[in-house]
C-alpha cells in the first residue's frame, strides 16, 4: 500500500442524475469520492428499484443507448452511428455528469461498454458472436468485426475528444456469451465452454493471421459439444449444484490444449484492439481501464463468468494499452480480500494498477461497509469502487462517508 490512504471511486447510471441533477455530486462528495464513473450506455435493459427516489421507484435502463449526444457524421461508412437516450427530453446527461463532478471536485470517468450490445446484436446480426452452431448471439458483438471495431474506436474518439473524462472504464472486453442457465436448465459446462467461443469469418481471419485454423478446431469443438448434448437434461440439472466449471474444466483443458488457445486468441484479440483504439485517442494522457471478473469468485450478472471463461487474464494485461483492472467482487469481504490479493499479485511489478469494486446495494448492510472497505485496503489495492451510486440507501452513503477516514 503506497498511502494510508485509498482512493474512493463510484459508478453512476443516468437515471440518478437526470432525476438529482448537481446534487447527486453534491452526495458523493459527502461521501468522500474522488472520482465518478458516469455509465454512457448499457448493454441489457437492466431494472432498477431506486430506494433513494420513490417518484421513479422502479426504472428500466434502455438497452443500447447512448447518455451523450453522438454527431451522426462521425460514424460515416459504417451502417449505423450510436442512438441517443430516449427518456431523459434530449439532454445530454455526460456532458452534465462532467459538469457537475468537476464543480464538486470530482474527477468525471465514464463507463464504456464496447462488445456488448442487445439493441445493436439483433439489428444487426451480422455484428453479433457466431457460436459452433452457427447461431448468432443477441447481446455479445464479435471484437474481431472490423467493422465493430471501428465503431467502438469512433465511439471512444468522440467521447473522449468532446467530453473533458479523466477515465474510460470499459466493459465486457471480452466476455462470456452464455449463461451459466439456459431457458430448461443448467447448461453442461463443457457446451458452455465451446459454445461461448465465435467461430464468425472474421475471427476466422484473425486466427489464421496467428497460425490458427479455427475451423478446423470447430469441427473438433462440435464433436464434444455434441457429445455433451447426448446426456439426457434431467441427469445433468441433477448435478446442477457440481456442474460450475470449477471441476469440469480443467481436464477438458488438459485433454484438449487447443482450447487454451482459442482463450488465448481471444485476449490476444483484445490487446491489439486496445493498442488500436489507444493510438486514435484524441487525448492520450486519457487512461483506458478494464472491467473484470474476479480472479476466483465467478461475477455478479446474469452471466456469471469465471475470468478463464471470459479471457480475463489479470496477467496477460501488465503490458497492455490499459491502465488499470476494475476487478469487480460483488462478495464478502474475505473474498473482496482473497480476489483483491490475488489480483495485485499478478500485476506486480508492473505499472499496471487495480481497483476492487464491492457491493453497496442489495443484500449488503450499512455495517458491512467497514469491513469490505478495510478488506481491500489490507489486500493492498489501489483504490475501492463502491457500486452503485443509484442503488444505494442513505445508511448507506453515511456508511462510505465513514470508511477509510
Amino acid at each position: 500500500m503506497k498511502t494510508d490512504t485509498v482512493k474512493k471511486w463510484t459508478l453512476q447510471f443516468p437515471i440518478s442524475l437526470a432525476l438529482e441533477g448537481e446534487d447527486c455530486f453534491k452526495h458523493m462528495a459527502d461521501m468522500g469520492i474522488q472520482r465518478s464513473l458516469f455509465c454512457n450506455g448499457i448493454y441489457s435493459p437492466y431494472r432498477l428499484v431506486l430506494p433513494r427516489h420513490p417518484q421513479k421507484a422502479i426504472y428500466s435502463l434502455e438497452e443500447g443507448r447512448y447518455y451523450h449526444k453522438p454527431i451522426p457524421a462521425k460514424y460515416s461508412g459504417l451502417p449505423l452511428s450510436p442512438t441517443p437516450s430516449q427518456d431523459f427530453d434530449g439532454r445530454d446527461l455526460l456532458a452534465e455528469s462532467v459538469a457537475g463532478a468537476k464543480k464538486a471536485g470530482i474527477s468525471p470517468g465514464i463507463w464504456l461498454t464496447l462488445f456488448a450490445n442487445g439493441s445493436i446484436a439483433k439489428q444487426h446480426p451480422e455484428w453479433a458472436v457466431m457460436n459452433l452452431y452457427d447461431s448468432r448471439d443477441r447481446l455479445f458483438l464479435c471484437f474481431n468485426n472490423p467493422e465493430v471495431r471501428e465503431y467502438s474506436i469512433r465511439l471512444g474518439e468522440e467521447v473522449v475528444g468532446n467530453y473533458d473524462v479523466d477515465e474510460v472504464m470499459l466493459d465486457k472486453i471480452p466476455q462470456t456469451c452464455l449463461e451459466l442457465n439456459a431457458f430448461a436448465g443448467r447448461i453442461d459446462p463443457v457446451m458452455r465452454t465451446l459454445g461461448s467461443f465465435c467461430f464468425c469469418p472474421h475471427c476466422v481471419a484473425a486466427a489464421k493471421k496467428e497460425g490458427i485454423d479455427l475451423l478446423a478446431l470447430k469441427a473438433q469443438a462440435l464433436k464434444l459439444s455434441n457429445a455433451a448434448l447426448k446426456i439426457p437434461p434431467y441427469v445433468t440439472m441433477s448435478q446442477a449444484a457440481e456442474l460450475t466449471g470449477d471441476a469440469e474444466i480443467p481436464l477438458l483443458l488438459l485433454d484438449n490444449p487447443w482450447i487454451l488457445q482459442v482463450l488465448k486468441f481471444r485476449i490476444d484479440s483484445i490487446r491489439s484492439f486496445l493498442g488500436q483504439l489507444k493510438a486514435r485517442l484524441p487525448r492520450k494522457e486519457v487512461p483506458i481501464t478494464l472491467c473484470f471478473v474476479p480472479i476466483a469468485k465467478i461475477g455478479h450478472d446474469s452471466s456469471s463468468p469465471r475470468a478463464w471463461l471470459a479471457a480475463q487474464s489479470y496477467e496477460c494485461y501488465r503490458d497492455s494499452a490499459a491502465e488499470m483492472i476494475h476487478s469487480v467482487v460483488h462478495w464478502d469481504a474475505d473474498s473482496v480480500e482473497y480476489n483483491t490479493m490475488r489480483a495485485m499479485n499478478a500485476v506486480e511489478g508492473s505499472s499496471l494498477k487495480v481497483v476492487t469494486h464491492v457491493k453497496a446495494y442489495g443484500t449488503t448492510r450499512p455495517a458491512d461497509i467497514a469491513g469490505l472497505s478495510a478488506a481491500v485496503k489490507r489486500a493492498g489495492a489501489d483504490g475501492i469502487a463502491y457500486f452503485c451510486y443509484d442503488l444505494m440507501t442513505n445508511e448507506i452513503m453515511d456508511a462510505i462517508a465513514k470508511a477509510g477516514r
